[in-house]
């Protein structure tokens, strides 16, 4: 997890994972995204998405987000929100550790070089 906040300003990065799937919401009649992200061990930064739909995120995906950054206090708890101007989800793709089972080996003793 990585977060870096400004110091005087508002906007933060946010980098972590995903703890449960975007869901589309509705505020005032207008649609937006929210993606919650590990911002600690025990605390959640709720990131939201409006005016645009995201690539789908889901739970354990890693994301990368930045925007303006809000913290704010309820019966003694505290809840950090972020309104994304830019997030993205790491795409990768499964690295082979082994050969394929149907690779032959080569007699290099019949080869030009």
């Amino acid at each position: 997890m990585g977060f870096l906040k400004r110091e005087g300003k508002n906007d933060a990065i946010v980098a972590g994972m995903a703890v449960g799937d975007m869901r589309e919401k509705e505020y005032d009649g207008k649609k937006f995204y929210e993606v919650p992200v590990s911002l600690t061990k025990d605390s959640v930064v709720n990131v939201a998405v409006w005016n645009r739909k995201p690539e789908e995120i889901k739970k354990y995906d890693h994301v990368l987000a930045f925007g303006e950054f809000k913290q704010t206090q309820k019966d003694d708890k505290t809840f950090y929100s972020l309104t994304a101007d830019f997030i993205m989800k790491e795409n990768t793709s499964k690295v082979e550790t082994s050969a394929p089972a149907d690779l032959q080996p080569v007699d290099d003793d019949n080869l030009p070089f």
